[in-house]
């Protein structure tokens, strides 16, 4: 029987690794239990392993579930519990494993070895694990803070307004008493104008 030596790197933490090794006829569902505690994650989510080409492009999904797709023959999505690492042809394999699709973490997967079964390892074997993964992926969006300067820039600002408001009106106050002295002046000139007669008529 053989094993293989997988390498496991993160593609969020450059500093993390995994050595795993696994028998040949262990399912893609061992790999996947043993994956999951050796990272951590401790929620039940979505994932698939997805064999690769040597420029990592994907071509044939190894699912967790059957979601039901009706794929034609070729592209016809494998289950974990049912497919064998022992599919596995090329010595030096790449896989790329996505686990929560919404979170989607994603992790580069190599075969790195192949050898004999030692009988006194328990398999899956977690040879090594370097560094930590960050599980959560999200942003942090970081919170205003208020300080006491903002504050009294906010009340400078609105004494400011004010004090433009306060010239806004007194300029309609003054152009409203500058149009009454002139109506008044007009007024007052008309009447001068006028004698006894004109007022007698009218």
């Amino acid at each position: 029987m053989k094993a293989f030596v997988f390498s496991v790197k993160s593609l969020n933490a450059e500093d993390f690794e995994i050595i795993i090794e696994l028998l040949s006829n262990q399912t893609f569902e061992d790999f996947f239990i043993a994956l999951k505690n050796a990272i951590g994650f401790t929620d039940n989510e979505l994932a698939s392993f997805y064999l690769c080409n040597s420029a990592w492009k994907p071509k044939k999904e190894i699912a967790l579930i059957d979601m039901g797709q009706d794929d034609d023959e070729n592209n016809k999505v494998l289950i974990m519990s049912k497919t064998k690492l022992n599919i596995i042809e090329d010595p030096h394999q790449k896989i790329l494993f996505v686990y929560d699709y919404i979170k989607n973490h994603k992790f580069n997967i190599e075969l790195i070895k192949i050898k004999d079964r030692d009988p006194d390892i328990e398999y899956p074997n977690i040879v090594k694990i370097k560094g930590k993964y960050i599980k959560t992926l999200t942003p942090n969006i970081p919170i205003p803070v208020t300080t006491d300067d903002d504050i009294l820039d906010e009340e400078d600002d609105e004494e400011e307004i004010l004090e433009e408001f306060d010239v806004v009106v007194d300029n309609i106050s003054e152009d409203e008493n500058d149009t009454d002295d002139i109506i008044d002046e007009h007024f007052f000139e008309d009447i001068a104008d006028k004698t006894l007669d004109d007022f007698e008529n009218e």
